[in-house]
């Protein structure tokens, strides 16, 4: 199968559901030999189905991404089955309960902080340290890191934290040459929120623009994370994109008044 990453071993976390599973698909329709790797190992089974069934590579990896060894084991997966790695999407990620500040509890915290942002920052030491020169790796951190969710705090911090390590590891992974960047969806149509799972992805010309600050889809996700892991962004490392469709564009009209009076 040709294509952008024709024969490149790839790694997406959070492959069985929403973007993720977006992702791998659209990776597999590129070529790419897939590690579909997620803590529900029927949703990665999932996954690696439908990319077979379309004739794709792809094998299924149960891994909790908030264990140090659990991200150095499944990057030794990949590695063993196709002989190296060439791009991880890191997108495994869990919101967590929406609570009042003062009613956050201590699991809750450690939880999300365990999966969101330990997790990140192992996975991103096993893959870098895996990869040869050329290689990239994509993160998945919110608007959330931008911005407060204040329904959800340990959220906000674990995803503004996602984007300092990136940041501090732009430099680190230049020396092994090596790329690193984040991407900071909006509302996205995953199972993650409640929403039904994404369907196969259409084709990239074929994919609708969502109206102005409305919920996107998986696939809007996919397509920048192949781009920022292809050889068209060689220039671009240790930076964060925005796609959430103009979500953040505009000071919310609900709570200022413009002008201001007085």
């Amino acid at each position: 199968m040709g294509g952008t990453f024709a024969g490149k071993s790839i790694i997406v976390t959070g492959g069985g559901s929403g973007m993720g599973k977006s992702a791998a698909q659209r990776f597999a329709e590129e070529g790419g030999r897939i590690c579909v790797a997620d803590v529900n190992k029927d949703g990665a089974d999932d996954t690696v189905a439908a990319i077979r069934e379309s004739g794709g590579q792809a094998f299924a990896c149960h891994a909790d991404i908030a264990e140090e060894a659990e991200n150095v084991r499944m990057v030794a997966e990949a590695v063993a089955r196709y002989g190296g790695l060439d791009v991880a999407f890191l997108n495994a990620g869990y919101l967590g309960p929406n609570l009042d500040f003062f009613e956050t509890d201590a699991a809750s915290f450690d939880k999300i902080m365990a999966v969101n942002l330990r997790g990140c920052f192992f996975g991103m030491q096993a893959a870098g340290r895996a990869m040869k020169p050329g290689g990239a790796v994509v993160v998945t951190a919110s608007t959330a890191a931008l911005a407060a969710n204040q329904y959800n705090a340990p959220y906000t911090g674990s995803k503004h934290g996602v984007l300092g390590l990136v940041k501090a590891a732009a430099e680190p992974f230049a020396h092994r040459g090596l790329r690193i960047n984040a991407i900071c969806p909006g509302v996205v149509s995953t199972p993650l929120i409640g929403m039904t799972d994404s369907d196969r992805p259409l084709p990239a010309d074929d994919l609708a623009q969502p109206a102005y600050a409305a919920i996107g889809q998986p696939q809007h996700i996919a397509e920048l994370a192949l781009f920022l892991a292809s050889p068209a962004a060689s220039f671009i490392t240790g930076a964060a994109y925005i796609a959430d469709g103009g979500l953040m564009s505009n000071i919310p009209s609900a709570r200022i008044s413009w002008p201001p009076s007085g």
